[in-house]
């Protein structure tokens, strides 16, 4: 085995912020164009929804 096989695969954080940004943008977007979120409540589940992107994306990141 190389070097590079015996070394840990880590997450891609570069990555893993960009897709949290974007992926919890477009989902606060999409919940207000359609009338589902109020823009009064967007504090706390817009937080929520960042939170949830951000470890979908981590998770995704984890590289055999």
């Amino acid at each position: 085995m190389s070097q590079n096989q015996k070394q840990k695969a880590r997450p891609d954080v570069p990555g893993v912020v960009a897709g949290t940004v974007l992926a919890g943008g477009a989902s606060i977007w999409m919940l207000t164009e359609n009338g589902v979120l109020q823009p009064d409540d967007l504090g706390v589940t817009s937080a929520l929804l960042l939170v949830t992107a951000g470890l979908l994306g981590l998770a995704a990141s984890r590289r055999g």
